[in-house]
């Protein structure tokens, strides 16, 4: 039997810029991820080499995309604003597992925009950004 976890329950939140921060969840958030980095290789190989030889360097942040049911007056808002400006806001994504999964992480926004609005859809919008520094895992 499989010990799968589903993402219902999961959570994404923005950060206040206070210290401590505290975090406040983003409404109705629809998909988010992924979330990570990748380590590129170095190649390190040298005159006294016998083979190929790699170090990891340094991390760099994926890009994250999330979509939300819009919803006027929320952390959106604020998502919205920030990327206008071209900030960068902290914030932690929560995994239902058991523990909890948790990441922390500084986020340069990118991107905000309304998504495409039918007579019988969901008004939606799509955020996404780069991860700036490291990830702190929980």
């Amino acid at each position: 039997m499989t010990s799968a976890v589903l993402g219902s329950g999961a959570t994404l939140q923005l950060g206040s810029g206070a210290s401590p921060q505290v975090y406040t969840t983003v409404a109705e958030v629809l998909r988010c991820g992924p979330i990570g980095s990748t380590n590129p290789e170095v190649d390190v190989t040298n005159l006294d080499s016998t083979a190929k030889e790699y170090i990891a360097g340094l991390a760099d942040g994926n890009t994250v995309e999330f979509d939300v049911n819009y919803i006027r007056g929320t952390q959106q808002d604020s998502l919205r604003t920030s990327q206008a400006a071209g900030s960068t806001v902290n914030m932690k994504m929560v995994w239902p597992t058991s523990p909890n999964t948790t990441a922390v992480f500084d986020l340069v926004l990118l991107q905000f925009e309304m998504g495409e609005t039918t007579p019988e859809s969901q008004i939606t919008a799509s955020i996404s950004g780069r991860i700036s520094g490291s990830i702190t895992w929980s």
